[in-house]
């Protein structure tokens, strides 16, 4: 359910393209743990990925999970199990169907009380948009001329 689609397109969850520069990363970092003086340099199809762009990424990655801890823990508030309440954070988050427990196949978003569903409502605006954007736009010095 985190997985999305590859890079370009506009499905939503994580990006395939970065979660293997994700994973690429996190093996170079375990060379690290071995061999603390060595030169490790991140490649993707031949091509030098640069330190801050993988940093952006692993970033990326931690804002998104914790955008999904967030919305689940919000979700729980209002007497749902942790089940349903992952699995709709993921599914609004990642704008990728239906979850498991209440919301699956057969179930709807319906029986969640209206804070709920305003906070889903954002959830997946902000998968839509992607995280960094929403944040951009958050910040006062995007607005000042």
């Amino acid at each position: 359910m985190f997985v999305g689609g590859c890079s370009g397109s506009t499905g939503g969850g994580i990006k395939v393209i970065r979660i293997v520069t994700l994973l690429k990363q996190g093996i170079n970092e375990m060379k690290y743990l071995v061999h603390p003086k060595g030169v490790f340099s991140l490649r993707l199809s031949g091509n030098l990925v640069r330190k801050n762009i993988a940093y952006a990424i692993s970033g990326f990655f931690f804002l998104y999970i914790s955008t999904i801890l967030l919305v689940t823990f919000i979700v729980s508030t209002a007497g749902i199990d942790i089940v349903t309440s992952l699995t709709t954070a993921l599914a609004t988050v990642g704008n990728i169907g239906p979850g498991f427990g209440r919301i699956g196949p057969t179930g709807n978003y319906a029986f969640y009380p209206d804070y709920v569903k305003w906070v889903l409502s954002l959830a997946m605006m902000v998968g839509r948009l992607e995280i960094y954007t929403v944040l951009v736009l958050l910040t006062p010095t995007f607005w000042k001329t």
